[in-house]
């Protein structure tokens, strides 16, 4: 088969499948337009309709993919067996349908790992020819490599383990990219103990001949452990390579954050300056290897200061930066608080500043090993996430910080609600056709207890402007359990506003009843069960910008409420040049559906139904619409 580029890679609007009462965040929405129609920063959130184990909870791993208009994203799912998972993989298509497959055994049967939270994660990606690549449960031990048959088909991963070079070398930590030509690519730590070497390793899958072979052994030393990190292609198909060390064997506290570029043009090593390396680099390589060196004291036998998990953001074909978390150390010798920080390079030397300082967020609040990074649109992005403890319950936010290029201070939104229990993250940027520039994300929330996880697709766009942004305390208040305030009814504009409905299903569910505050089976607006396209439209007294939309719908009292909820519909603010649609919500079963439209102007809100209700008497329910106004 002959080699050919990688697909573009795009995404279509996305639909929102939320189970009734645990979203992510509650926010579905196609990105809003302002009266100029530039496009807003608003987020898509919906929940993966997939049962998930709760070992699916880890930060250093690649499970997401973007390809031909299609998301692939690999987890951990719930095997019969206690302790054990099974891996699966998901894919989006372009029409918003969901697809699934588990990873066959020999015999046929879905294969089943041993659950090792936060280690034994999935790592896919996509090659040029449309192959599925999954390396999974991979901690310190042979191969576990499962490669599609038919391309982009996620129901026909099989065991090709013996594929790989290096056979016997127990490896951990997979790493993947595709390269710009369509060959895929995985960075891992090889374990050679005999030697007291665990160093850091690179593949190529080359779609011409479907072989792997090994491109480099590239970062080794005696007494050292490699830890893999993020592989980034650039637009001129270089790699980026990242990585961290720590004394022979394993541990949690890292040194000596590290970065190189390696062209598969030429087979070359270089640092960050452009200067060539000679392979293995060696942790005493220094110079414009080591982003992140030695503060005083620190060695490889010492635990802090420290780093711990670090990802790249490239845009085009240049390193924008590294986002990573760093500890100073304690009195004691011990890892203080981890922040988040920024570290690029300026063409003479690596600049590292704060992203999240971890004293601000107050006592009992940290980051946690979760992180990623992209840049595109003259906008870089920092994601990560912070967790509290309240009342004995751990509560984790993501939260999103940005800034153009051009640098200035960081900016900080939330993105989804406050979840039970860890959240882990990946994104990846599409890179063309309309959607470019729009970060994808994958989110893992497991909760605390012997309780099954979660798994959430966002999408987030960008504008080429940074987002307003709120303080960063205020964006994690809900995790210090500090109550972040329900807005007043003063703060609903549509509160008793003017209503326009379509038709009505008796004269006591007219549509009045969807603005009266009240979410109660006896007051709302049902629409006549004739009425193909129920419409409902609210006007307010004065234009005002609008923070979000919130619709309630359903029947409290239905067998199963998820039926009766509105199941697509679009929303649409008025403004100064006329009716914008500002969400478009397909698939929903979610009672409350959230949409966030930050800064448009407006002076009326409508509703568009497409498809009421999933029940036998198909009618739009609506307990209330609220439009929060902004600030």
């Amino acid at each position: 088969m002959a080699r050919r580029a990688a697909r573009g890679v795009a995404l279509a609007s996305a639909a929102l499948t939320l189970a009734a009462g645990t979203s992510l965040g509650g926010a579905a929405s196609a990105a809003p337009s302002g009266p100029t129609g530039q496009a807003k920063h608003a987020e898509t959130i919906e929940q993966l309709p997939y049962p998930v184990d709760r070992s699916n909870n880890a930060g250093w791993w690649t499970p997401l993919d973007v390809v031909d208009g299609v998301t692939y994203m690999a987890f951990d799912a719930p095997a019969a067996e206690a302790s054990r998972h099974e891996v699966h993989v998901a894919a989006k298509g372009a029409d918003g349908a969901w697809t699934v497959g588990c990873l066959r055994a020999g015999d046929g049967s879905c294969a089943t790992f041993l659950d090792d939270s936060g280690h034994d994660q999935p790592s896919i990606v996509v090659d040029g020819e449309g192959t599925i690549h999954a390396f999974v449960s991979m901690h310190h031990v042979p191969w576990q490599y499962y490669r599609s048959t038919t391309p982009g088909d996620v129901t026909s991963l099989v065991d090709a383990s013996a594929d790989l070079p290096d056979q016997g070398v127990p490896m951990t930590y997979p790493v993947t990219a595709r390269g710009a030509d369509g060959d895929a690519y995985v960075m891992v730590r090889g374990g050679r103990d005999e030697a007291t070497v665990r160093d850091g390793r690179l593949y190529r899958f080359d779609t011409a001949t479907s072989t792997w072979s090994r491109v480099a052994v590239f970062a080794s030393g005696v007494g050292a452990s490699v830890y893999p990190d993020d592989l980034e292609v650039g637009t001129d198909g270089r790699l980026h390579v990242l990585w961290e060390w720590h004394r022979w064997a394993a541990g949690p506290y890292r040194h000596l954050g590290s970065y190189a570029v390696y062209d598969p043009a030429d087979d070359s090593w270089h640092d960050a300056a452009g200067a060539a390396l000679t392979t293995p680099i060696a942790p005493s390589a220094g110079g414009a290897v080591v982003y992140q060196p030695f503060a005083e004291g620190e060695s490889l036998a010492t635990d802090a200061p420290t780093v711990q998990t670090a990802k790249l953001a490239v845009t085009g074909d240049e390193l924008a930066g590294v986002v990573y978390r760093y500890a100073g150390a304690k009195a004691d010798g011990t890892a203080d608080r981890f922040d988040v920080r920024f570290a690029r390079f300026d063409g003479t030397a690596w600049q590292r500043e704060t992203v999240i300082d971890a004293e601000s967020l107050g006592n009992g609040v940290d980051t946690v090993a979760a992180l990623d990074a992209t840049s595109a649109a003259g906008v870089t992005r920092a994601y990560a996430v912070v967790q509290g403890t309240v009342d004995g319950q751990v509560r984790t936010q993501v939260v999103r910080a940005e800034r153009g290029d051009d640098g200035g201070d960081w900016r900080f939104a939330g993105l989804g609600d406050v979840q039970p229990g860890q959240q882990r993250l990946a994104a990846r940027t599409i890179r063309t056709g309309a959607s470019a520039g729009t970060d994808v994300l994958y989110v893992s929330a497991a909760e605390s207890g012997p309780t099954s996880g979660t798994l959430f697709h966002a999408r987030v766009p960008r504008t080429g402007t940074p987002l307003a942004g709120s303080p960063l305390e205020d964006v994690v208040a809900g995790v210090r359990g500090d109550d972040p305030g329900t807005p007043e009814p003063t703060g609903n504009l549509a509160l008793g506003g003017t209503v326009t409905a379509s038709s009505a299903l008796r004269a006591d569910t007219g549509g009045a009843k969807a603005v009266d505050g009240l979410l109660t089976d006896d007051s709302r607006w049902v629409s006549s069960a004739d009425d193909a396209t129920p419409t409902l439209t609210v006007a307010w007294d004065d234009a005002a910008p609008v923070a979000s939309v919130r619709v309630h719908s359903g029947y409290r009292a239905a067998v199963d409420p998820a039926s009766a909820v509105l199941r697509d519909f679009t929303v649409e603010l008025h403004t100064a040049a006329g009716w914008v649609e500002v969400g478009a919500v397909t698939g929903n079963t979610s009672g409350t559906v959230t949409v966030a439209t930050p800064g448009v102007t407006a002076d009326q809100v409508r509703l568009v139904v497409t498809d009421p209700s999933a029940s036998e008497t198909d009618v739009a329910r609506v307990f209330e619409v609220e439009v929060l106004a902004a600030g």
